[in-house]
């Protein structure tokens, strides 16, 4: 009898290690709905909102374009600035080869670009023109204002304009810049036909027959070897077995 009366007034009052923990359970739900309320207050307090959007880094790209480009994304608080959502818009933006977002506190944002570098101006079938950057992709027309850019074309009756305009970027943007800088123009009909005509240093030109984009290192190094042979066209479209005459 005394032992059940005894377990019955632990139950009825409680042992000292349960109250403390309902006091800490009780304490941390506290706690919690005030970061919670303390954060929505922040939220929408009216010197978090985005009120300043700086952008940096353009030159031939819009600053308007890169603006709208941003979306409401970045509109609302500061705190809840979707930076990655901002960052892949705006690198969709021609021209544009890389995004940083962030934020500057307490009601900014800042978005600094960097833009593609324009190498070429390629003549379509059509007969139109685009500068295109060094991953073939089409760059706004301003990004050619006093450039020296290298005429890319695609030669008529191509089956594949669009592999040839790739193909001629491509090989273009993988050229030693000692090749480069003396190529007067590029040419192909598809992606394995890629010809350009060299400058030489003592004046005259040869024509470089260079196939497809592949091994561009090698075929560098094969065509500077040949530049002092006879002959006016080096082809080396297989590197491993070059041609002259």
């Amino acid at each position: 009898m005394v032992q059940a009366a005894g377990r019955f007034r632990e139950l009825v009052v409680g042992r000292p290690w349960r109250r403390r923990r309902r006091a800490i359970v009780i304490g941390i739900a506290i706690t919690a709905a005030l970061v919670v309320a303390a954060l929505v207050t922040a939220i929408f307090l009216p010197a978090l909102q985005v009120h300043e959007v700086e952008v940096e880094g353009t030159g031939y790209v819009e600053d308007a374009d890169i603006r709208a480009a941003m979306g409401p994304g970045a509109d609302g608080s500061v705190l809840l600035l979707p930076s990655g959502e901002i960052a892949e818009q705006v690198g969709a933006v021609p021209g544009v080869a890389s995004v940083d977002v962030e934020r500057v506190w307490p009601d900014g944002v800042r978005v600094s670009i960097t833009e593609a570098a324009p190498i070429a101006l390629l003549t379509e079938l059509d007969g139109t023109s685009v500068v295109v950057g060094e991953d073939g992709q089409e760059l706004p027309a301003a990004a050619g204002e006093g450039q020296s850019l290298v005429p890319l074309t695609v030669t008529s009756g191509s089956t594949d304009p669009e592999g040839a305009a790739a193909a001629m970027s491509e090989v273009l943007a993988e050229m030693p810049a000692s090749l480069r800088g003396a190529i007067r123009e590029v040419s192909a009909s598809s992606t394995s036909d890629v010809t350009f005509e060299l400058a030489l240093e003592g004046g005259g030109a040869k024509t470089v027959v260079w196939g497809d984009a592949r091994d561009a290192e090698l075929k560098a190094e094969v065509v500077q070897a040949l530049l002092g042979r006879p002959g006016s066209v080096i082809d080396v479209s297989s590197p491993v077995a070059p041609v002259t005459r």
